[in-house]
């Protein structure tokens, strides 16, 4: 009796630490593929700004990429150019990511 108490205890340790554990990898990987769809996307709306030295800086767009809102900034700094994309990630915390260029001549 005193054995199979101690091996539902330890069974029921083990199932309330690993479902916390899988519940937060998944969410960091749904973070991650976030993360990465939009460096994609900054990187995509980067290239005309790169290519075409006619679009006035600083510039603003919203934009929806894969359901999520994002903004994306981009100015001039120094003689780089300057592209962040804004939004919140599955957790509701605001995640920004940048990426830097030099503008063809």
């Amino acid at each position: 009796m005193i054995e199979a108490l101690v091996a539902a205890s330890v069974l029921m340790m083990v199932i309330s630490t690993l479902v916390p554990l899988t519940s937060l990898l998944l969410n960091e990987r749904e973070n991650l593929q976030q993360k990465r769809e939009m460096a994609n996307e900054l990187h995509n709306e980067l290239q005309p700004f790169l290519r075409e030295n006619k679009r006035p800086l600083p510039q603003r767009l919203q934009k929806t990429v894969d359901g999520d809102e994002a903004e994306f900034r981009f100015t001039a700094e120094n003689n780089l150019l300057k592209g962040c994309v804004s939004w919140e990630n599955v957790n509701d915390r605001a995640n920004q990511f940048c990426l830097y260029g030099y503008p063809e001549k």
